[in-house]
């Protein structure tokens, strides 16, 4: 089923607002390569208080990267989560940190801490999100991140191939820069949530996310999260 008022810029330009008004969420994004994950969040890597991640590195120097862009950032996206995962409960540790609100890694063998008071946002394919299940909830993540989980439809498959064909986008993982929407915040759609048996620790992330948005999308995001296996597509 192809979601109908979502999609996944307004989902991450949502994640952005949060971030910058103190109302941090936490999303993870998993779908098959070449639905837009990336193309979404790359494309507003560039944008003030932004901290883009998608490199290898050790996990002390990953945290030593977010450390030092905390003062700076709103929003944090690491893409993808393919990159650590031959060190996965480390990386997990770390995005906890994150959204508990104070990072620490180790420099020149003292620790230091930074305080975070933004929004979290990880990328991965369906492969990957589904193979480190179990590991997400035995972190402890699972719970206190927005999972979001799309398959790839035909259509857009198909589209996606026009637009390669015909010289309208270019094959590349370097999508066209853009700045988030500016969204209108509202109020929290508590009675939409009510209606759902909602993960307890993920309300906190729905409710700041549903100011962004209508009831009906509010209500797509939470059968979104509800689902299990790809029942939603881009």
């Amino acid at each position: 089923m192809k979601m109908k008022l979502l999609t996944l810029d307004k989902i991450v330009d949502v994640a952005y607002w949060c971030g910058r008004l103190s109302t941090p969420v936490s999303i993870i994004i998993a779908a098959p390569p070449g639905a837009g994950k990336t193309w979404s969040t790359k494309s507003i890597s560039g944008v003030n208080r932004v901290c883009y991640v998608n490199t290898s590195t050790s996990p002390n120097e990953h945290r030593k990267l977010i450390a030092s862009n905390a003062p700076r950032t709103s929003l944090l996206i690491n893409d993808d989560i393919g990159y650590f995962l031959n060190r996965k409960d480390e990386y997990f540790v770390t995005f906890g940190m994150v959204i508990d609100g104070r990072i620490s890694h180790t420099m020149y063998k003292t620790v230091q801490t930074a305080v975070m008071n933004c929004s979290l946002i990880l990328c991965c394919t369906t492969e990957q999100f589904f193979d480190n299940l179990d590991s997400l909830k035995a972190s402890g993540l699972y719970s206190r991140i927005v999972p979001i989980i799309l398959g790839l439809s035909a259509e857009t498959r198909a589209d996606y191939q026009k637009s390669i064909l015909s010289g309208e986008i270019r094959c590349t993982s370097d999508p066209k820069p853009r700045k988030p929407a500016p969204l209108k915040r509202g109020k929290p759609k508590d009675s939409i949530i009510h209606e759902y048996d909602v993960e307890p620790r993920m309300i906190a992330n729905i409710r700041s996310m549903s100011q962004y948005l209508t009831e009906a999308e509010t209500e797509e995001l939470i059968l979104i999260a509800h689902s299990r296996r790809m029942e939603y597509e881009v």
